[in-house]
């Protein structure tokens, strides 16, 4: 196993960071300091064939080769097998946590709160990404309002599985996740047997283009890039029932009323009525529409 590794200045982290999550998921993972703004980028890769190709791809999102080369490190495959651990740390939302199953015997969970516990592997949602956060603090908030009238979810492009397993954790009856890679779905279904509920969460290996018409959800959070939420915003739209509500995430801030108008248009032209409601964490933001005739 091949470790590529490379220092970032300040100035470049931004930039870097977006092309990331254009690529997302992927084996790269970038660490910034809060004391001085600079980065650490890394990725694990089983060739350096493979992160030599991987270098070159983000260099052709960036416009440009980097400064430096790559330091390239053979790993032992227990070091790979460990390195993801050291990006996931838990956190929490009103009285919802998520930890990583390896800090399970040693967090403490005050009473009548709820955790869910994740290995997320190589997979995409850890929480600790902001689209993530802004997606689980919106769920959080809508089942405080709607208690008990949400009966089922969709997760569009579901990662480790953090969304649809937090809906699920969180009382919603019938939950579908959904991801174009059969490597997070297997992820997911890891994960829901971790918190022992193994079943209660449909985990699908469905691209989004493929998501069937006609079915709807009261609440579909879709986190993913907004090139791509965009595209598919007639399908999006037409998965939530009258009365429901459409989270968007994976969308940087500058993006978001180019977004917000797309889907807005969308919507007006369905027949819909909405009031979107903007979230914003750091550079990235989320987007929520109440539906209703």
């Amino acid at each position: 196993m091949i470790k590529a590794s490379l220092p970032i200045e300040a100035g470049a982290v931004a930039e870097l960071e977006d092309a990331l999550y254009e690529l997302a998921p992927s084996n790269w993972s970038l660490v910034v300091s809060h004391l001085d703004g600079k980065g650490l980028l890394e990725g694990f890769f089983d060739s350096k064939e493979q992160a030599v190709v991987a270098g070159r791809e983000l260099e052709s999102l960036l416009g440009e080769p980097f400064a430096v080369p790559f330091d390239l490190k053979e790993l032992i495959d227990r070091d790979w097998k460990e390195a993801y651990k050291l990006h996931f740390h838990p956190w929490a939302h009103d009285n919802v946590h998520w930890v990583p199953i390896w800090e399970k015997d040693s967090y403490l969970v005050p009473e009548d709160h709820h955790a869910l516990y994740l290995d997320p592997g190589m997979a995409f949602g850890t929480g600790n990404h902001e689209t993530t956060r802004l997606c689980l603090q919106a769920l959080v908030s809508i089942l405080a309002d709607r208690a008990n009238q949400v009966a089922d979810c969709l997760d569009v492009g579901c990662g480790s599985g953090i969304l649809s397993l937090s809906a699920s954790l969180l009382g919603i009856r019938t939950v579908k996740g959904v991801d174009c890679d059969p490597d997070a779905i297997k992820v997911s279904i890891d994960n829901a047997s971790l918190n022992s509920i193994e079943g209660k969460v449909d985990f699908e290996t469905l691209p989004l283009e493929d998501l069937p018409e006609g079915k709807q959800y009261d609440v579909v959070l879709a986190n993913i890039q907004a090139d791509v939420l965009l595209k598919n915003s007639d399908l999006l739209v037409g998965q939530v029932r009258d009365g429901g509500t459409l989270v968007l995430s994976g969308i940087l801030t500058r993006e978001m009323e180019k977004v917000e108008a797309g889907f807005l248009e969308r919507i007006d032209a369905m027949g819909a009525k909405t009031s979107p409601k903007r979230e914003s964490l750091n550079e990235w933001s989320s987007l929520r529409f109440n539906l209703g005739k």
